[in-house]
C-alpha cells in the first residue's frame, strides 16, 4: 500500500516526480525510508585504501623556511595534518551503499544529506572562495616537459617515469624523491615546493584510484606558487570525487 502511494505521490525522502530519478526505485534509499532491510545476495567487499599513513610518514619535522612559507600562503599546509591513518570499513561501506549516484547525496534513516563546500572547508581548512581552473589532459611527452619546467627534472628521466605509469602520471614516491632532491641536494626550493604540493594533494583531495600515483595535469596549477591560494581547491576536490 505504501509503495503504491509512493508511485502516485513520490518516494518518501526522495523525488516527488518518480520519473526524474529512474534508479531511485531500486536504490537502498527506498528500503531505508520504508524501514526495511535490503539484502540481495552477498555484499561486495569494498577495497579501502587510506593514504593518511603515507602522508604522515613523509611529512618532515620541518620544511626549509621558504618552502614552509609557500605552503602557508597556499593554504594547503593543513592537508599535512588532516589525513586519517585508520579508517572504519563498515562505516564507509554504509555511506557508499546509501549514496545515490544520480544526486550524489546520502540517504540515511534520519534523512537525506550531502557533502557541501562548507563541509570541505570545515574539515580540511581549505578556503571555498577562489578561481576555477579548467584542466586539460596531458600526454606522456607533455608531462615530461612540465617536469623539466616546473620540477627541474631531466626530460628523459621524467619520460621514463610517465612510461612506467603508462600515461600522464607520476607515482607518489617519485614526487617525494623529487622533493627531497630539490630541497636537500640542489636547493631548488620552488621545484621542491611544487613536487611536495602535487604529492600532497595527490594523497588527499585529488587521489587517484590506483592509490599510488598522481595525475600530472594538476601540476600546472602550481606554476605560479604565489597564486596557489587563489584557486578553489574544495571545488576541485568535489569534481575529482565525482
Amino acid at each position: 500500500m505504501l509503495e503504491q502511494q509512493a508511485v502516485q505521490q513520490g518516494w518518501p525522502g526522495g523525488p516527488i516526480d518518480t520519473s526524474l530519478l529512474t534508479r531511485y526505485e531500486q536504490h537502498v534509499a527506498r528500503y531505508v525510508w520504508f524501514g526495511q532491510e535490503r539484502v540481495v545476495g552477498d555484499k561486495i567487499e569494498l577495497r579501502i585504501a587510506s593514504l593518511g599513513k603515507n602522508v604522515a610518514d613523509r611529512v618532515p619535522d620541518h620544511h626549509p623556511e621558504i618552502i614552509q612559507g609557500w605552503l602557508n600562503i597556499s593554504g594547503l599546509c593543513w592537508l599535512e595534518r588532516t589525513s586519517l591513518k585508520l579508517t572504519d570499513p563498515q562505516l564507509l561501506s554504509a555511506f557508499v551503499e546509501r549514496r545515490h549516484p544520480e544526486t550524489s547525496s546520502f540517504h540515511m534513516s534520519f534523512g537525506e544529506m550531502t557533502i557541501t563546500l562548507d563541509d570541505v572547508t570545515c574539515l580540511l581548512h581549505l578556503p571555498v572562495r577562489g578561481h576555477f581552473y579548467t584542466l586539460l589532459s596531458v600526454t606522456q611527452e607533455q608531462v615530461a616537459a612540465l617536469a623539466v619546467e616546473l620540477l627541474g627534472e631531466e626530460y628523459q628521466f621524467a619520460l621514463r617515469e610517465t612510461a612506467t605509469q603508462r600515461g600522464g602520471y607520476f607515482s607518489q614516491q617519485w614526487l617525494y624523491e623529487s622533493y627531497m632532491r630539490n630541497a636537500n641536494l640542489y636547493r631548488r626550493y620552488d621545484s621542491a615546493t611544487r613536487a611536495w604540493m602535487l604529492m600532497l594533494v595527490g594523497c588527499t583531495i585529488l587521489t587517484d584510484k590506483s592509490y599510488t600515483r598522481v595525475d600530472a595535469k594538476w601540476l600546472v596549477m602550481f606554476r605560479d606558487l604565489s597564486a596557489c591560494h587563489t584557486f578553489s581547491w574544495p571545488s576541485a576536490a568535489l569534481v575529482c570525487l565525482r
